[in-house]
């Protein structure tokens, strides 16, 4: 592992526990370069961290590629593209350019293109879990021109990556459309367990939402709710209605009541009942291949 040459921009929580997963492994030759770590209260922390797990702190961008064969940019989406144009004065063939922020397909298509340019390869890497716990072993789908080459020079150091294609911000439109589900499901969680803790019933509902997501496969439970709702979505408006009331009534929040009554009264408008004949298809496909049909 001595022979790899890895370099971090942005030395914050993910990076720090991919590192010290790496080094875990073998992995010696591990340098970063973070804007904030000369500040005065985020710079002690980035230098302890670094100092911990004997990783190099570089001064620049270009100390940071000029000792790097693979680079992992792990800052925040809204800098991504920044930080790749001024990286891309310093990239050569020899660079393999990862980029594990959460930034949309469209910016990771224009970053590849300026690591492409610049003669790097680059790769769009999703981080698909928390990174703290499972350290390097966090699942990252990548795609790009670089994913095959980046998966086979770092899996031997450990890590679990999946190879989608070759296109860049594939793995992000996987990372984002999960997100869909798993922050929503999240903010639902939320206001389903604020109004039921205000009613005194947070314990029966726990209990009740428990049975109904243990009740099966997931595939299963994507069958009885979405075909049931397409042929009663009329019947559910009605109710949402009333819960949004409920939690008016309760001085709550209603987000994503509202928006849940928004969606399943745009079913009713494409009529998805009679175009079932008034009975529930067999699988949620039907209902996504109807819904495409019919908005067209």
């Amino acid at each position: 592992m001595n022979d790899r040459k890895i370099g971090f921009i942005g030395f914050g929580e993910a990076a720090f526990h991919i590192c010290s997963g790496l080094k875990s492994e073998g992995v010696e030759q591990i340098r970063a370069f973070d804007v904030m770590a000369n500040d005065a209260v985020l710079g002690v922390k980035i230098k302890e961290r670094a100092s911990s797990i004997a990783v190099t702190l570089d001064n620049s961008l270009r100390e940071l590629l000029e000792h790097s064969q693979v680079i992992f940019c792990a800052t925040s989406a809204k800098y991504a593209l920044g930080i790749a144009q001024e990286a891309a004065e310093f990239i050569g063939n020899r660079h393999i350019y990862v980029d594990l922020n959460a930034a949309s397909p469209k910016v990771k298509r224009e970053i590849a293109s300026v690591i492409q340019q610049a003669g790097g390869l680059f790769v769009d890497g999703a981080v698909m879990e928390a990174v703290p716990p499972l350290r390097h072993k966090v699942p990252i789908l990548l795609s790009g021109e670089g994913a095959v080459a980046f998966q086979a020079f770092m899996q031997p150091a450990g890590m679990n990556l999946t190879v989608v294609n070759d296109q860049a911000g594939s793995a992000s439109s996987m990372k984002m459309i999960r997100s869909i589900f798993m922050k929503g499901f999240t903010a639902l969680l939320l206001e389903t367990l604020l109004a039921s803790h205000q009613a005194g019933v947070e314990k029966e509902i726990v209990a009740s939402i428990s049975k109904t997501l243990a009740s099966g496969p997931v595939e299963q439970l994507m069958n009885l709710l979405l075909t049931r709702t397409a042929i009663h979505a009329e019947r559910r408006v009605s109710e949402m209605k009333d819960v949004v009331e409920t939690l008016q009534e309760m001085h709550l929040d209603y987000t994503m009541s509202q928006a849940t009554q928004t969606k399943l009264q745009s079913l009713v408008e494409l009529n998805l009942n009679g175009y079932f004949e008034h009975k529930a298809p067999d699988h949620y496909r039907r209902v996504l291949e109807a819904i495409a049909a019919l908005q067209k």
